[in-house]
């Protein structure tokens, strides 16, 4: 086991509580949870029981904040956050964090005012280019 990523796999497969611990601490929380793992026992109402395993029970994250938010707070906005490399459309972009958290900021707001709230859940779906009704970009003859 020279690799690193053969010890993480191993640390996760033969200790996964400390292991998910130790990942935790790298994520911010709004609320820290009371534990890392509760294992307890279900009844369903038919008297069967079945065992239940609840991961940072009592804990609440926020994954956007986590993962765009927080870079920008810590003075790495103008970093990149996303490098958009298409050879299919032979497009290359770089997204800043700040660029991101401007958009999703945008977005949010959308659908603030399509009345979505916390705790609603909401699909999101990117129909590809060429099978949107705007049809693929056209050029004009003239």
């Amino acid at each position: 086991m020279d690799h690193p990523q053969d010890q993480v796999q191993h640390h996760s497969l033969t200790d996964p509580e400390s292991f998910w611990a130790r990942q935790a601490e790298h994520v911010f929380w709004h609320k820290k949870p009371s534990a890392v793992l509760a294992r307890t026992t279900k009844r369903l109402k038919t008297g069967d029981t079945h065992d239940h395993w609840e991961w940072f029970p009592g804990g609440e994250i926020s994954t956007c904040y986590n993962c765009v938010d927080r870079h920008v707070l810590a003075g790495h906005g103008d970093s990149p956050a996303i490098l958009y490399d298409s050879p299919v459309t032979n497009t290359k972009q770089r997204i800043t964090y700040k660029q991101l958290l401007d958009e999703v900021e945008v977005f949010a707001a959308v659908l603030r005012e399509e009345g979505v709230k916390k705790g609603d859940v909401v699909l999101v779906y990117s129909m590809p280019r060429r099978l949107s009704p705007r049809g693929p970009p056209t050029r004009s003859s003239g």
